[in-house]
């Protein structure tokens, strides 16, 4: 017999992990009740599944999904870091703590590093790039600010 609570093992989450999680990246405000009839499974089961993916660190939250431009954040930016040998975790966790910074990912190729980040305007983005963008251990940086976007997605999709 198949427990409807059990944890998935590793990374592996099982076809009800899958619609639960489907559902909320739908929407993110729906009931247990609502994700329940979804599912096939109770709104107790639902409650129990959704702690263990988050205590197991497959569900990291939800979130609303807020236009930037609309509350302040007119230029998103792309910048490629060459950071020195040693101080690359350091670079970046400290890049990372800026409030206008996304993302920041360790890279393979031409860069060490790659920083999203979102900007009020130009000057936002000139303080940007002369406060948290010029540590002494970055060598150099290439700074993209993006025209227009094309796709975005901020949520994982489920496969």
């Amino acid at each position: 017999m198949r427990d409807e609570t059990s944890v998935p093992s590793g990374d592996a989450v099982d076809d009800t992990d899958r619609l639960l999680l489907r559902s909320l990246v739908l929407d993110g405000r729906q009931s247990n009740r609502d994700l329940a009839a979804a599912t096939g499974v109770s709104p107790a089961t639902v409650n129990r599944r959704l702690r263990r993916l988050g205590d197991g660190g497959v569900l990291r939250g939800v979130s609303a999904l807020v236009d930037a431009e609309s509350v302040g954040w007119g230029l998103t930016v792309i910048v490629g870091l060459r950071i020195e040998k040693g101080h690359l975790e350091r670079v970046q966790r400290a890049i990372a703590e800026d409030a206008r910074v996304f993302a920041v990912y360790d890279v393979t190729g031409e860069w060490d590093g790659m920083v999203l980040a979102r900007c009020r305007d130009r000057r936002d983005l000139d303080d940007l790039a002369k406060t948290t963008l010029s540590s002494p251990h970055i060598q150099r940086t290439n700074t993209m600010v993006v025209l227009k976007t094309v796709a975005e997605r901020s949520v994982v999709d489920v496969p």
